[in-house]
């Protein structure tokens, strides 16, 4: 009887979600919790999209963008910064920032002419967007949606948190610091040193700093895990991987800032007051290809995509807080970088 009304619920979420779409045709996904996905497409083929994942119909709703503004998201898309109810869509390859309404998916504006753009974090009616080819970081004003200015760090830039009046850029391809920037006038006011490649990075709730570092594409040194005092600026910590042979990627954390989670031969999961890296692994990879990981702030249920061979259509594997498996779907071409809606 448990199994016949678990499908009488999800039969009833699946009929409101469809009369919620049939009642307001501008809607292409159902309103509540769930999460987007930035499928970021072939290489050069141009071909990126946007998925919305309902955690209430447990449906992925495609092709956002391109079915509401008639033309492809663009190159690459990497990465989402949210303000109110606009999203702010970095897609790499294209140098573009596709401005659009979180509600309907409507373009409002296309920033464009900003060299490989790559993430982006907001403060002050200002957006700062980081890029792979260009040693600086390009200012973006959020109420007239132009480019404002730059700042010269004087390296590429990747990953970027935001504290207090300070912005932390990880320095990530072929580089080994972080670029601490103060925000009053927007300036370099030093650097700390990690390890080769910092590809991601978290705050916690103890106002520390941790640092994924690869160890390099050709696997220079061993990756590690470097944790930073964010407000003295001191390095508290460094926890090495096993060998220069590891690929330890994509960094987060959960809603509460007290237990980190990363991709290393499936996902692990790590309470910030543990002294050393987790032995056990909380998901296997079961052959799948692990690209990117992600934690809902709202239950912490954990999102994975499979990228499985970064040519076709890729999956959106969704775990409970335990690790088990609840659901799989196809997403779309490389399915990247996710944010949350509540």
């Amino acid at each position: 009887m448990k199994y016949l009304s678990k499908i009488f619920v999800v039969i009833a979420l699946l009929s409101s979600s469809c009369d919620i779409l049939r009642d307001d045709p501008d809607l292409l996904f159902p309103k509540g919790p769930g999460v987007f996905i930035l499928n970021e497409g072939n290489y050069l083929a141009g071909n990126g999209s946007l998925s919305f994942y309902s955690l209430e119909t447990t449906e992925i709703y495609g092709n956002l963008f391109s079915i509401k503004n008639k033309r492809p998201l663009g190159d690459i898309p990497t990465y989402m910064a949210v303000d109110g109810d606009r999203a702010f869509i970095i897609v790499n390859n294209s140098g573009t920032i596709e401005v659009i309404d979180l509600k309907t998916m409507e373009s409002l504006e296309t920033v464009t002419g900003i060299n490989s753009p790559r993430q982006m974090v907001i403060r002050n009616r200002k957006g700062y967007v980081s890029s792979l080819m260009s040693d600086k970081i390009t200012v973006i004003d959020l109420d007239n949606l132009v480019v404002e200015g730059t700042i010269e760090i004087g390296c590429n830039s990747e990953a970027m948190i935001i504290s207090g009046n300070i912005l932390f850029a990880a320095n990530w391809s072929g580089g080994s610091k972080i670029v601490v920037v103060d925000l009053t006038d927007d300036t370099v006011e030093t650097t700390v040193t990690t390890g080769l490649e910092p590809e991601s990075m978290v705050l916690d709730k103890n106002n520390r700093l941790w640092v994924l570092c690869t160890g390099g594409y050709m696997n220079e040194e061993i990756p590690r895990i470097i944790k930073i005092n964010a407000s003295t600026l001191s390095v508290e910590d460094e926890l090495e991987f096993r060998t220069v042979s590891d690929n330890p990627s994509s960094l987060t954390i959960n809603a509460t800032g007290d237990t980190l989670y990363y991709i290393d031969e499936g996902v692990r999961r790590m309470p910030v007051i543990m002294p050393a890296l987790p032995e056990e692994v909380l998901i296997e990879t079961g052959g799948r290809l692990f690209y990117k990981l992600a934690v809902s702030p709202k239950n912490g249920m954990i999102m994975v995509t499979d990228a499985i061979d970064y040519l076709q259509i890729g999956d959106l594997l969704v775990y409970d807080r335990d690790g088990l498996l609840v659901d799989s779907e196809q997403c779309g071409i490389i399915p990247g970088f996710m944010r949350f809606q509540e």
